[in-house]
């Protein structure tokens, strides 16, 4: 079966790995796309409904990395020029993807609100079309399709949870409507770092409340400070409740996905992984988490496992542990 624009359906897998758990634990391998994450979808929904004359004069985006690549690759495939403003901070190794697939990077202040300012003052300029991150419908559309393949994915006999990382709220607020209306009795819980914790606040207290700016977290591909203004209404609607990760709990995830799973999942990938873990653990039921991407360089499992209190893979052939 076939996602929309041609994109392949991502599989569920559940976590075998011999440790005792009180609820079953699985994971929907959105890394596993192209470009190495879910921003593919709701990218390719949003530039195959432009107008011909839209697709002519091409398209901007700003991001920290995943929505770069996606949209690069989304408007290479149907003949598109895109630029995509992105910020020093960002690691190299998702400029140099967003590059090859052929997109101009300018590079903004690092803050969501800065690389946003810099694409609309661009986007006025040039008269081409902005591919918002998060905070357009058409986008949301296209990341709640992830959860009309699990609700085709899931056996649904014993009470089920999905674990959705956050960041402008784009991801968890597609899946979460699009579960909802299906199945209501699913929950949808949003997860992010306690240090960028804006969803975590806003959600309680019924309004946006942005962060001052970027946090030192390490899952750096949902550092955004602030929910969007259409994605905060779906997410009081539809989401359940929102929980918080340690540095080390996600950390931890990530060592998870590359040791048990045999799979590279970037820290903001792997927040969800965290909290189902943790669910799965003193809890019965059927936990969900979606790895929202994979672009991570394997060169920094090294420091994920020092994060997580893990023996680092050298130290086992160098005999003392670093730790």
């Amino acid at each position: 079966m076939l996602t929309i624009g041609g994109l392949p359906r991502t599989p569920c897998l559940e976590l075998h790995d011999g440790r005792r758990r009180a609820g079953r634990l699985l994971a929907k391998a959105e890394n596993l796309l192209p470009t190495g994450s879910f921003k593919i979808r709701g990218a390719t929904c949003r530039i195959s409904r432009l107008s011909q004359e839209e697709k002519r004069r091409g398209v901007i985006a700003y991001s920290t990395g995943n929505h770069a690549q996606a949209v690069a690759k989304a408007a290479r495939d149907q003949g598109l020029p895109a630029t995509i403003v992105m910020s020093p901070d960002v690691p190299a190794t998702k400029v140099a993807a967003t590059e090859r697939w052929g997109a101009q990077v300018v590079n903004a202040a690092p803050s969501s609100e800065a690389r946003r300012k810099l694409a609309e003052q661009l986007a006025a300029e040039r008269g081409v079309v902005i591919v918002p991150p998060y905070d357009d419908l058409t986008v949301i559309a296209g990341q709640g399709t992830i959860g009309l393949e699990l609700i085709e994915d899931l056996p649904l006999s014993m009470p089920t949870t999905v674990y959705v990382p956050i960041g402008g709220g784009g991801l968890v607020s597609g899946i979460a409507a699009a579960l909802k209306q299906t199945r209501p009795e699913i929950r949808v819980v949003g997860v992010e770092p306690e240090s960028e914790n804006d969803a975590f606040l806003s959600f309680r207290e019924g309004r946006i409340i942005p962060l001052p700016g970027p946090s030192g977290s390490i899952a750096d591909a949902i550092k955004v400070q602030q929910l969007g203004k259409l994605t905060f209404p779906l997410i009081r609607h539809f989401v359940d409740d929102v929980e918080l990760v340690s540095e080390a709990e996600i950390a931890g995830a990530v060592v998870i996905a590359a040791e048990e799973m045999k799979m590279i999942v970037e820290p903001g990938g792997a927040v969800g992984l965290a909290a189902a873990a943790r669910a799965a653990q003193t809890r019965p039921g059927q936990y969900v988490a979606v790895l929202g991407g994979g672009n991570m360089p394997i060169e920094r499992l090294e420091d994920m496992r020092a994060l997580a209190g893990r023996r680092p893979v050298t130290a086992l052939a160098s005999g003392p542990d670093r730790n």
